[in-house]
C-alpha cells in the first residue's frame, strides 16, 4: 500500500497508490510555514468472613456513590448540557499525554482553577478532537494508528469524563532520500547543499522533519548567491512495507548579487541609521544568512516595532537583487518600573528611563535606579553606536553603589568606560576600564582574624577584558547551542590605585536535546586571582564566594566555601562551580527540571578545590513567560554546613544558567 506525500498525508490512505502534485516554493520567500487497545481493569472483592459487616459497607456505597456508566458519544442525550470532567488517555508510549492534549480543543477545568465552573462538553468538537489524534499521529509517522473513546457519564451532576484509547501500531521509516539538483545548473554553478538534512534513513518519518528539510535544503542554496531558488518535495509511503521514500528537487537559478536597499516607512529616524546596520554591501554575493545578521542588527537599536528585509518585486531572474527594508517606528523614549522578590534580594524594586535616539545617530542614554536588600544602585549610562567601526560601540558608565553583604557594608562610587566589538555574530568582544573609590564599613571582627589585613578603603583602578562565544537559540531559556565566556580584571601597578591584584574567570555551558522534549544542560565555571605583592591588596569584595540561586542551589547564598569563627562567609582566591540539570515541558507553559550542582571555594590562589566540592541536589519549577521563564528551585545539599537549613528555595526569573 502506497501513498504519495506532499504538502499533507492523506488522512486515510488509499489501498492503491496516488500522486499529488509535488509542493512548489517561489524565490524570496524567506520563511516557511510548517504545518493497545484499553486494559478494562476489574475489582476482585475480597470475600468478607463477616457477612454483616460485607452488608454494611455495601449499604453505604449505595447511599453516597453516584451512577456512573461507560458509554459512546451517540448516546448522549443531545437536549442537556454536559461538561467536562477529567480526561484520561491510555495506550500512548511515543508521544506524551500532555502533547496529546494540546492537539485537543476539548479539555478538562486545571485543577488549580477548582472555582471556576468545568467547561461544557460538545460531543462534535470531541469526535473532531479523535480524528484530529488521528491526523496527528500521521504527521508523527503512525499511519496506521487507531483511535478510540468511551465517555464516562454521570448523569445526576451532568459530568462527562471521555476516555481516550491509543493504538500506535508500527511507524513509518525513511528508506532513501533522494536530491535533485537541475542539471543545466550544475555545471555553471555548483550550489552548496546542507551537510545533514533532519530526514534520514532509518528514522521515523514525520511531517515537520520532511517539511523542515525542504526549507533548510532551499535556504542553504539561497545562502551561497542563488536568490530565485525553487524547491520540489515530494514522498512515497508504502504501509506494506513500512517504508518512506523521499524525494527533492531544486532549481538553483542564476548566481545573484546584492543590489541598493531603500529604506520605506521612516518618521523621525535617519534612514541612514539602519542602511549602516545592513550586514550586507551592494555587489557582495545574495545570502540569507546576511539578512537575518541586517535584521537582528536593526532590531537591536530599539527604535522600531516593526521590520521587514525583502527582495524587491521585479520580473524574471536579474543577477542584480535590490532590497526594501521596511520598518514600524516606535517612540524613542521609553520608561519603566518594576517590583519583585527573589529568595536571596528578597523585595526589590527598579526604575529606568532610556532615550534609544538622544541627541541622533542611534546614541542611547539610560537613567538607572534599583534597590533590594543586598544591593541599592543609581547609575547613568551612555552608549555610542558605530564608533569607529560598524561593529564597534562605546559606552560611559557613572554609578554609585550601596552593597549590604554579611560580613561588610559597601559604599562605592564608580566611572567606566568600555568598547564593545562583535567579531562575529557569535563571538563578542569587551575592553573597559573602570575607576572606584571604595569604602568598607561594618566589616566582620572574625574577617581579618582569618585573613589578615584587609584594606578598607581607596580607589581601585584598572582595566578588564572579556570574550564571549555564543550559539545558543535564546537568552533567556536555551535549548541548543554553548555559550563559553572570559574575563580577566587587574587593577594596580602602572594603573594606579590602593587595590593591586588579578582575576580571572571562564565559563562554559551546554545545551543538549536528549529526546522526549528533554534538554539536558551543563555548566563548569572556574576563577583563580591573587594579590599583586601584600595580601591585603586584594579587596575583600572582589574574592569568589560560592552557594545560592546563580551558584550553588540549596546552599544559601555565599555559605558554601570557608567560614571564620563567627560562622561568616570568607571567599577565595580560587574557585569551582558546576551544574548538570535536566529540563523538559510538564503542561503547556509550565516545566520541571532536575538538578545536581557542585562548588567549592579555596583560601589560596591557583589551588582549584576539586577534590573537596560539595554537592547538592534537587527539581524546579518553571512557568513560561513573554519576559523568560519564572523558576522555583529547591535544593538539597549533600551536607549542610554546620547550623544551616537542609534545603533551600530559590525564586528567580529566567533560566538558572
Amino acid at each position: 500500500m502506497k501513498q504519495s506525500h506532499c504538502e499533507r498525508i492523506s488522512d486515510t490512505p488509499s489501498r492503491r497508490s496516488q500522486f499529488a502534485t509535488p509542493a512548489k516554493h517561489e524565490p524570496h520567500s524567506l520563511g516557511a510555514v510548517l504545518s493497545p487497545a484499553p486494559n478494562n481493569g476489574s475489582l476482585n472483592a475480597t470475600r468478607m468472613n463477616h457477612s454483616g459487616y460485607f452488608f454494611f459497607i455495601l449499604a453505604i456505597w449505595l447511599l453516597f456513590s453516584r451512577p456512573v456508566s461507560a458509554v459512546q458519544i451517540d448516546i448522549l442525550d443531545p437536549t442537556r448540557e454536559w461538561r467536562v470532567g477529567s480526561i484520561e488517555i491510555s495506550g500512548n508510549q511515543r508521544l506524551s499525554n500532555s502533547r496529546l492534549l494540546a492537539e485537543m480543543l476539548t479539555q478538562a477545568r486545571p485543577w488549580y482553577r477548582f472555582w471556576e465552573e468545568r467547561p461544557i462538553f460538545d460531543p462534535v468538537t470531541f469526535e473532531t478532537d479523535l480524528d484530529r489524534l488521528r491526523r496527528f499521529y500521521e504527521s508523527q509517522g503512525y499511519y496506521e494508528n487507531r483511535i478510540t473513546h468511551d465517555l464516562q457519564v454521570d448523569e445526576a451532576k451532568g459530568i462527562v469524563s471521555p476516555n481516550v484509547f491509543v493504538e500506535e501500531n508500527e511507524p513509518i521509516v525513511i528508506s532513501q532520500v533522494v536530491i535533485d539538483i537541475a542539471a543545466e545548473q550544475t555545471a555553471e554553478s555548483p550550489p552548496s547543499l546542507p551537510e545533514k538534512l533532519p530526514v534520514t534513513p532509518g528514522e521515523i518519518f514525520t511531517e515537520k522533519e520532511y517539511q523542515e528539510a525542504e526549507l533548510l535544503l532551499r535556504n542553504s542554496i539561497m545562502d551561497h548567491g542563488h536568490a530565485y531558488t525553487k524547491t520540489q518535495r515530494g514522498a512515497e509511503v508504502d504501509l506494506d512495507t513500512h517504508e518512506a521514500r523521499i524525494r527533492y528537487s531544486a532549481q538553483p537559478g542564476p548566481r545573484t548579487v546584492f543590489g541598493a536597499s531603500e529604506v520605506k516607512g521612516t518618521e523621525q529616524v535617519k534612514p541612514y541609521l539602519i542602511l549602516r546596520e545592513l550586514a550586507y554591501e551592494p555587489g557582495e554575493l545574495f545570502s540569507l544568512r546576511k539578512i537575518q545578521e541586517s535584521r537582528q542588527q536593526i532590531l537591536a537599536l530599539d527604535l522600531f516595532s516593526g521590520l521587514r528585509i525583502n527582495p524587491r518585486e521585479t520580473a524574471g531572474t536579474p543577477t542584480t537583487v535590490f532590497m526594501d527594508v521596511e520598518v514600524t517606528e516606535k517612540p524613542p523614549r521609553e520608561i519603566s518600573a518594576g517590583i519583585g522578590y527573589s529568595t536571596e534580594e528578597e523585595f526589590r524594586a527598579s526604575l529606568n528611563w532610556r532615550h534609544n535616539n538622544w541627541l541622533g545617530d542611534g546614541r542611547r542614554l539610560s537613567l538607572q535606579a534599583k534597590y533590594s536588600s543586598i544591593v541599592a544602585t543609581g547609575a547613568i549610562e551612555f552608549l555610542q553606536p558605530h564608533f569607529l567601526t560598524r561593529r564597534t560601540q562605546a559606552g560611559l558608565t557613572l554609578r554609585h553603589d550601596l552593597q549590604d553583604e554579611e560580613t561588610f557594608l559597601r559604599n562605592v562610587s564608580q566611572f567606566a568606560g568600555r568598547l564593545d566589538h562583535r567579531f562575529s555574530p557569535r563571538l563578542a568582544g569587551s575592553l573597559g576600564y573602570r575607576v572606584e573609590y571604595n569604602q568598607l564599613n561594618d566589616v566582620s571582627g572574625a574577617t581579618p582574624e582569618a585573613l589578615g589585613d584587609i584594606r578598607t578603603n581607596g580607589i581601585l583602578t584598572g582595566p578588564r577584558l572579556g570574550l564571549v562565544w555564543n550559539t545558543t537559540d535564546s537568552l533567556l531559556d536555551p535549548t541548543r547551542g554553548e555559550v563559553l565566556s572570559f574575563t580577566a580584571d587587574q587593577a594596580g601597578g602602572i594603573w594606579g590605585g590602593q587595590f593591586d591584584f588579578y582575576k580571572l574567570t571562564t565559563e562554559a555551558k551546554k545545551y543538549v536535546a536528549v529526546g522526549w522534549e528533554t534538554i539536558l544542560a551543563g555548566r563548569l565555571k572556574i576563577g583563580v586571582a591573587d594579590a599583586i605583592g601584600s595580601r591585603k591588596n586584594f579587596p575583600l569584595f572582589e574574592r569568589f564566594f560560592s552557594g545560592g540561586q546563580a551558584s550553588v542551589r540549596g546552599f544559601e547564598r555565599r555559605r558554601l566555601g570557608p567560614l571564620n569563627s563567627d560562622d561568616e562567609p570568607l571567599g577565595g582566591l580560587s574557585l569551582i562551580e558546576g551544574s548538570i540539570e535536566l529540563r523538559r515541558p510538564l503542561w503547556r507553559e509550565l516545566g520541571g527540571a532536575l538538578f545536581v550542582d557542585f562548588g567549592q571555594v579555596s583560601l589560596q590562589p591557583f589551588d582549584i578545590p576539586v577534590d573537596d566540592v560539595k554537592f547538592a541536589a534537587g527539581f524546579g519549577l518553571s512557568y513560561t513567560t513573554p519576559l523568560g521563564p519564572i523558576r522555583l528551585d529547591v535544593g538539597f545539599p549533600f551536607k549542610p554546613p554546620p547550623g544551616d537549613q537542609p534545603w533551600q528555595i530559590h525564586f528567580s526569573i529566567g533560566a538558572s544558567f
